[in-house]
């Protein structure tokens, strides 16, 4: 009989080698081996345990270049496994069914009113889902989220609204609820090409502007941050939050939602008023953007959603604004960039928080 210390040890084995899969795609066994630091025996013995449950398969893989046969790769099954993701904006739900291994095995969308509420949202989202048995389901919010209840969101004009009760009550399971910012994060850094960034933040510009972070490719705890309402202009414009010289105010983020392409447009055929309320923007972007540095110290910044055509249009006065409000120590090393994988970053992310969750019960 295995002592506990042993299964213990060979659970969490098992659960590193079903992630490296997961992340990284079919690997022959001396790939497992090197990358895990285990012997190919271990290797051999973790494979086989997850081929009978039905998590890995292998496959006749790549050529050698010789006249030898090609190696055999380990790869996940993807149907084994699977999680429902679900992105919410202010005019849309999105939907992905993704698998294990990351396979996207059937996605969705549907619109929603201006101004509905969460149980129109888990509405959409349980026809989306039209009852597909899942191992996990996490749905992405523009806003303030903690547990399933969303604080804030400028973007839904919500407060307070427990969407996980609501997404509960209309499929019959429960939900993770994470904000599209930090999910944004975990998907870019998981399948995007931030993987190398140890603190990732992710901006999120919507109907609404936030932030979130995944340190390591794990969303921080407490990690929603309400970038739209950093005071970037003490006693200015009057922000929907009932506060003044809001970011999302100073901006007018609500219109550039809609306005972001043709203001980027017009600012490059020389129109001056266009120029300057990028350059304006940009500012109070990066002014903002200061204030999260300093508190979180990030090694690499992705602008997102909207923002990532403002930044790309106005990085010189995002960077300025940056390097007044920090210390130099803070931004020496600091990356910023747009994402890879663009409007999907939060979905994928959403999928990846699920898969997380799944892979760590497994430990």
């Amino acid at each position: 009989m295995a002592r506990p210390a042993t299964e213990e040890l060979r659970r969490r084995n098992r659960a590193a080698l079903l992630e490296q899969l997961h992340r990284h795609g079919p690997q022959t066994r001396a790939e497992l081996t090197e990358a895990l630091g285990l012997n190919r025996s271990t290797i051999g013995g973790l494979a086989a345990d997850l081929s009978e449950s039905g998590h890995l398969q292998e496959t006749t893989g790549r050529s050698t270049g010789s006249a030898g046969r090609p190696s055999t790769l380990v790869e996940c099954v993807a149907k084994s496994v699977s999680v429902a993701a679900v992105e919410l904006r202010f005019d849309r739900v999105r939907f992905a069914l993704t698998g294990l291994g990351g396979e996207v095995l059937d996605r969705g969308e549907l619109p929603l009113e201006a101004s509905a509420g969460a149980d129109a949202a888990a509405a959409a989202t349980a026809s989306l889902l039209d009852g597909a048995e899942v191992a996990e389901a996490v749905a992405a919010v523009p806003g303030l989220v903690s547990g399933g209840v969303v604080g804030h969101s400028s973007e839904l004009g919500w407060d307070g609204t427990d969407l996980g009760a609501a997404l509960a009550e209309a499929t019959g399971r429960k939900w993770r609820v994470t904000d599209a910012a930090t999910a944004g994060a975990v998907g870019e850094w998981s399948r995007g090409d931030a993987g190398e960034a140890r603190n990732l933040m992710y901006l999120h510009g919507g109907r609404g502007l936030t932030a979130g972070i995944a340190v390591e490719g794990r969303a921080r705890p407490g990690s929603s941050i309400q970038l739209g309402h950093i005071v970037v202009e003490p006693g200015g414009r009057e922000c929907r939050c009932g506060m003044r010289g809001c970011l999302e105010a100073e901006m007018g983020a609500f219109g550039f939602t809609e306005a972001i392409e043709t203001t980027t447009v017009a600012a490059d055929l020389g129109d001056t008023k266009a120029r300057e309320a990028l350059r304006r923007s940009g500012q109070y972007l990066g002014r903002a953007l200061g204030a999260v540095v300093t508190a979180v110290g990030p090694d690499e910044i992705l602008f997102g959603g909207w923002l990532r055509e403002l930044y790309l249009s106005s990085a010189a006065a995002v960077r300025s604004a940056l390097a007044e409000t920090t210390l130099p120590q803070l931004r020496s090393g600091l990356r910023l960039r747009t994402p890879a994988l663009g409007a999907e970053g939060p979905l994928i992310g959403a999928a990846e928080t699920g898969f997380e969750a799944i892979i760590d019960e497994m430990r």
